[in-house]
């Protein structure tokens, strides 16, 4: 008998797939492989657990990474409907508007509006910078992914059965390096549909069984670097600084490639929340 979490970890790797392949053709006989079901029973259990369509989420996730680019880049409404993989603007425009109530071209002019939107001030008199701009090497991770709310305790509970989990196989994770991939930004989804993945990074000598646990290798690319101190639920803060401020300041572009929070010191290191060190890494294009 599969169990429950047989299904959910299948289905995850299909949205992995999903995520990274939604600006080309989508291949069935890869989702059928990846889920291990037909292609029609994995049509009806997408949309039970998920309640969208596989075709109605790679449309989600074509628009909202177009509505990244167009507040994050300065590329042409015409290059972007491309990326995402719209045959031409008109089809783009009409798809974007369905799903934001607006034309990108409109979108896009609103950008001050919407990154500052969650700011209660926003502050021209003191720029906010980053640490420092770094290329993140290629890292390897076991990872569980969460669905809902990025700031419900229910995050807690995936990263807790994760760490459990490769315990179990006498791994001291207090040793290993910890972060969050975040693949939705609050500003452009619904809170609903916000995907977050947990993840240990890994290396080829501790003994983890493939089959028992998610894995897969983060490529290396060029980010920015903020340092956030405090609780969890306090990071948004620092994040409106990255929107409202920085964003404007800087000469660099950011991509549309998903933010990641790296976990330098937490309740490993300090029983004090309040202490924790959260590194936001923005990633760049480049």
């Amino acid at each position: 008998m599969e169990t429950k979490e047989f299904y959910k970890n299948r289905l995850q790797q299909v949205v992995s797939y999903l995520r990274t392949q939604y600006s080309e053709k989508i291949l069935i006989e890869e989702l059928e492989e990846l889920s291990n079901f037909s292609y029609r029973n994995l049509q009806r259990i997408f949309k039970a657990y998920y309640n969208e369509t596989i075709g109605a989420y790679v449309t989600r996730v074509k628009i909202e990474n177009s509505a990244k680019m167009l507040l994050f880049s300065k590329d042409e409404i015409r290059l972007i409907a491309e990326k995402v993989g719209y045959a031409d603007v008109q089809s783009f425009s009409k798809s974007f508007k369905k799903h934001f109530g607006i034309t990108p071209a409109v979108y896009r002019n609103k950008k001050e509006e919407i990154l500052k939107k969650n700011s209660k001030k926003i502050n021209t008199i003191m720029p906010f910078y980053e640490d420092r701009i770094t290329v993140l090497e290629t890292k390897k991770v076991v990872y569980k992914t969460y669905r809902g709310d990025y700031y419900s305790v229910k995050v807690d509970e995936i990263w807790n059965q994760l760490i459990e989990e490769v315990e179990s196989y006498h791994v001291r994770t207090d040793k290993l390096e910890s972060f969050g991939i975040i693949w939705d930004e609050p500003i452009i989804s619904e809170n609903i549909t916000y995907n977050y993945d947990a993840c240990l990074v890994i290396d080829d000598t501790l003994k983890i069984p493939n089959k028992k646990f998610k894995v897969k290798n983060i490529p290396s690319k060029e980010y920015a670097v903020f340092t956030h101190i405090g609780n969890y639920q306090s990071i948004s803060k620092t994040y409106d600084k990255i929107f409202s401020s920085w964003l404007f300041t800087t000469d660099k572009e950011i991509s549309e490639d998903p933010f990641l929070e790296f976990y330098t010191k937490h309740e490993s290191h300090t029983e004090n929340p309040n202490e924790y060190e959260t590194e936001i890494y923005v990633p760049l294009k480049g």
